[in-house]
């Protein structure tokens, strides 16, 4: 993770990117791993980002969004 990082803030880097934006599975050990190296959820909660993607608040939310600003 911090290759990556590191590699897009580099200045040689020439790709224009200002988030990292992953498709991260919805446990709870994973998403501690993206907040433990500085992702946040794009989303505030479960049921908003169920609301974006139209997805009954029953069904189960496989995946969340963490994003990482570059800068």
């Amino acid at each position: 993770m911090t290759f990556i990082k590191d590699w897009f803030r580099h200045e040689d880097n020439k790709t224009g990117c200002r988030f990292i934006v992953v498709d991260a599975y919805n446990e709870e050990r994973v998403l501690k791993y993206y907040d433990k190296n500085g992702f946040l959820p794009l989303y505030k909660t479960e049921e908003i980002e169920k609301q974006y993607y139209d997805i009954p608040q029953d069904a189960p939310l496989k995946t969340r969004l963490p994003y990482k600003g570059l800068i």
